[in-house]
């Protein structure tokens, strides 16, 4: 578990918290390497535009997973971290809510699925993405870093374990290292993904769907090398490896349409 922090603020009250529970790697913005970066929000805003641009970039890579911490003091998150969706931080005007007996004075109003939720429905805690092949933005309003919070540093410690998303660059390894996909390797899974893939034709059919031009002995090249990447079956039937390598790079969106557009000849509309 690859846990990082941003290098020129590591004198902060809530990574002295998170480095008391938890074994980290100090970075700047511009080195951070694949894995989990925790951020309190405020430090959002002490970010130049040049580092913010670069963390952006970061946290949408896929397997990476930005950790931001309150509180927001409704700060506009959405513009900095250039999130997509209904979204936005605020203020909770009753003083008594808790969750797990921490005290909560923000809460998340959002159209994406809730994490955390207060008895009183409130969100508290969400994992946002940009798309299915994206990474994720975790946002709590759940003070865990809070260093005014020593006495329960165990409940917080838990709660912030729960808020990561195990490396899915670790967990699902589809390719191995020595294969890199070309655009024509990603073309064939898509036509397979939307079953209209033909083993006779798949020159043919990159050419009226792609407008890629390769010999017939070359397309059956690399169909062989997806089937032994088990990212096909012999047949050219997609595997379940293949659909998540189709989600992974967020193609879902291209295959409706090759479902929906194509014509009986294979070609689009």
């Amino acid at each position: 578990m690859n846990i990082q922090i941003v290098q020129q603020f590591t004198k902060r009250t809530e990574y002295k918290m998170l480095k008391s529970w938890i074994s980290v790697d100090e970075r700047n913005i511009n080195e951070l390497m694949s894995g989990i970066c925790v951020i309190p929000a405020i430090i959002i805003l002490k970010l130049s535009e040049v580092e913010l641009q670069t963390l952006n970039k970061w946290w949408r890579q896929w397997g990476n997973q930005l950790i931001v911490s309150p509180p927001f003091h409704q700060m506009d998150i959405v513009s900095l971290l250039q999130l997509n969706g209904d979204l936005s931080v605020h203020g909770i005007e009753a003083s008594s809510y808790t969750f797990n007996s921490i005290p909560v004075n923000e809460s998340i109003k959002t159209n994406t699925k809730s994490k955390w939720k207060l008895d009183s429905g409130d969100t508290v805690a969400i994992h946002h993405y940009e798309h299915s092949g994206s990474g994720c933005v975790t946002l709590t309003t759940v003070p865990i870093l809070d260093y005014r919070l020593m006495s329960k540093q165990d409940i917080c410690k838990k709660l912030f374990l729960e808020l990561i998303i195990e490396n899915q660059n670790e967990e699902t390894t589809i390719i191995q290292e020595s294969f890199i996909p070309s655009p024509v390797h990603d073309y064939i899974l898509l036509l397979a993904s939307a079953n209209v893939l033909e083993l006779t034709d798949v020159s043919g059919q990159l050419s009226n769907f792609f407008k890629v031009t390769i010999s017939h002995n070359k397309a059956l090249e690399l169909l062989q090398q997806l089937i032994d990447q088990k990212l096909l079956e012999d047949s050219g039937s997609i595997t379940d490896e293949g659909e998540k390598y189709i989600n992974l790079k967020g193609y879902i969106p291209f295959v409706r349409e090759i479902k929906r557009w194509r014509r009986d000849d294979g070609a689009w509309r």
